[in-house]
């Protein structure tokens, strides 16, 4: 019998709104600046048998190919091979068993029910979230978006809140879309935002450059829930919130670098990022040149 007492896994708590890690080996770099999104990548030895219980929804990406054994509580065990960009389901809320015979690298990824409800809360009914477990998932719409939050994760979060929690808000959407047991209500999407309001948004995103603003600093500005909002601003400007914030960072800098008495990592911390590699990358991306290479061409 498999105890809780013996588990290499921890179990997800909310007491006191504590999160409890899900593996007793420490995570690879920083935590996710997200209240709500947990992320976290691991290496991690062969285990015998583990069990574990999720009070939210959990899927871990694995980095590169695995076998895993898995079943529920008292379940008929299964031998679940898992290539390199795959994702495997845990059911929440459910006692289960997993090991693995070789050393993995997995990315496991929690998003609470709370985080479900608020980023699409118009198309759920109450009591309708039940994303159905599948042991392996292949979907390259969550393989871009998981692949993207990793190298966020491995660049120290340098993009920000902003980033993270539009990758949340898809990575929701995309669950109750595809993987919810009832279809969702859609959002309607015809026209985007009214003017007036994408302009306070936008003036909000002015005025906030040099900070690190989330998405639902933006919805609230707007008077929308986060999906909602997500939608109708793509709508109106074919770019997501921090797409868009990064633009209006870059027309600012490449102002700001007409001024001599400013240096480089000045300018991009005036705009918002937070340390000079960033700023170049993001720079070098949008203009073709370094911001410094843009300064000796003006």
């Amino acid at each position: 019998m498999i105890t809780e007492k013996e588990s290499a896994f921890r179990i997800l708590s909310r007491r006191e709104g504590s999160v409890q890690p899900m593996f007793d080996a420490a995570p690879i770099g920083p935590l996710s600046p997200s209240s709500s999104l947990l992320v976290e990548r691991r290496d991690l030895e062969p285990i015998s048998w583990q069990s574990h219980l999720l009070e939210d929804q959990l899927f871990h990406f694995f980095m590169k190919p695995a076998m895993i054994g898995f079943s529920l509580k008292d379940g008929a065990i299964a031998r679940i091979p898992v290539a390199d960009g795959q994702a495997v389901f845990c059911p929440r809320r459910e006692w289960h068993n997993i090991r693995w015979d070789e050393g993995i690298s997995v990315l496991s990824i929690r998003i609470p029910d709370s985080a479900f409800m608020e980023a699409a809360r118009e198309r759920l009914r109450n009591g309708s979230l039940e994303i159905v477990p599948k042991h392996v998932v292949t979907d390259d719409r969550l393989t871009h978006l998981l692949f993207a939050l990793d190298a966020e994760r491995a660049r120290g979060y340098s993009a920000g809140k902003l980033f993270v929690d539009c990758i949340e808000t898809a990575l929701a959407n995309l669950l109750i879309t595809s993987f919810n047991a009832v279809a969702p209500r859609s959002i309607p999407r015809r026209g985007g935002m009214a003017p007036s309001v994408l302009r306070r948004v936008i003036e909000f995103m002015h005025a906030n450059l040099d900070k690190q603003i989330g998405l639902k600093d933006l919805a609230d500005c707007a008077g929308l829930s986060l999906s909602h909002f997500s939608f109708q601003f793509r709508a109106s400007t074919n770019r997501s919130p921090h797409q868009y914030m990064l633009q209006l960072r870059i027309e600012r800098s490449k102002e700001l670098l007409t001024d001599s008495r400013l240096s480089v990592l000045d300018v991009g911390l005036e705009v918002g990022f937070r340390n000079q590699q960033h700023f170049a990358t993001v720079f070098r991306n949008s203009v073709g040149v370094p911001p410094s290479v843009y300064r000796t061409q003006l």
